[in-house]
């Protein structure tokens, strides 16, 4: 038996053969895919990647018109609305402003809150039931050092005011002009001078209240309900019924007398008797014929003094 030769072969490992074979088709895909059919026209970048975002498909023509405008129809709507800042929401209202008012504590009740003073004068914290601002616009209000309010975030906030009549507690500056000002202070008593009596017999005075004549200003003592109907007295520009303050002083009548020694009844009758009966009231006072005054220079008159005391 004889041997045959077999031509010499080059072997390759298996696994070359299949890397080699995976990696032609990993190339030769992407260049059969992005072939440009007329290389004049542009690269193939331009082709399928002109807006960022690559594809295998032939892409529609970019538009390079400027004025035209997507065709595409909505998918959806959204309601959009102001959200809510407190009571204050996004709502159409129209409201007929009548003035502002003002609630203030009196310098002294103020220095007693500011060092935490035991007194009865009201806080400021008592007071902010009557407020009727929104606290985001007029001033947060705060604890410390005492109760009081800050400084307002809107100038002019007043004309922001849902209300006819603004009512502030611990007003700024700025707002107290114009406004009619509410004074709350502690106890107090007064009388108008512009007052008459009752023919001297009745004292008029007026209790934990005073109201100016031009209804612009107002004290009050440290009363709730006497604020709230003070808020509403002048809110009516101080035409309404009021709760009375009113406390009347009498004092009986003592009747004057004439009988006393310093009456004008003795002074008559003295001049009766010094000039013989005549009066100072009638023409009959113009004596003569030795009716009238004696001579006193010469002898003694008799008449007694009737405020000569005794011992004198």
């Amino acid at each position: 038996m004889s041997l045959e030769r077999q031509p010499f072969h080059k072997r390759y490992p298996l696994g070359t053969l299949s890397l080699l074979g995976c990696l032609s088709i990993i190339i030769l895909i992407p260049y059969a895919n992005a072939q440009v059919t007329n290389p004049s026209t542009g690269s193939t970048i331009a082709q399928y990647c002109s807006n960022g975002i690559c594809h295998t498909e032939p892409v529609p023509p970019r538009n390079t018109n400027a004025s035209a405008t997507p065709t595409a129809s909505p998918i959806g709507s959204v309601k959009l609305s102001q959200s809510c800042i407190g009571n204050n929401c996004s709502k159409s209202i129209q409201v007929t402003q009548l003035g502002k008012i003002g609630i203030q504590l009196s310098q002294v009740c103020l220095m007693d809150l500011k060092n935490h003073l035991n007194s009865t004068c009201l806080n400021y914290n008592d007071l902010k039931d009557f407020d009727n601002t929104n606290p985001l616009w007029a001033g947060l209000w705060v604890e410390q050092p005492y109760e009081h309010r800050l400084n307002p975030k809107i100038k002019n906030h007043e004309n922001f005011n849902p209300n006819p009549w603004v009512v502030m507690v611990d007003p700024n500056a700025d707002y107290t002009v114009g406004a009619r000002m509410v004074t709350v202070d502690n106890h107090f008593t007064w009388t108008n001078q512009n007052d008459s009596s009752n023919k001297g017999l009745a004292l008029k005075s007026y209790v934990d209240r005073y109201v100016s004549d031009d209804c612009q200003e107002a004290r009050v003592g440290p009363n709730l309900s006497l604020i709230k109907d003070t808020i509403a007295y002048l809110e009516s520009n101080c035409t309404a019924n009021t709760m009375n303050t009113t406390n009347i002083t009498t004092q009986v009548e003592i009747p004057f007398s004439y009988n006393n020694p310093y009456s004008t009844l003795h002074y008559e009758d003295l001049i009766k008797k010094v000039t013989h009966g005549h009066t100072t009231t009638t023409n009959s006072t113009r004596v003569t014929g030795g009716l009238g005054l004696g001579d006193c220079i010469h002898k003694v008159c008799s008449y007694t003094d009737p405020f000569k005391k005794s011992g004198w």
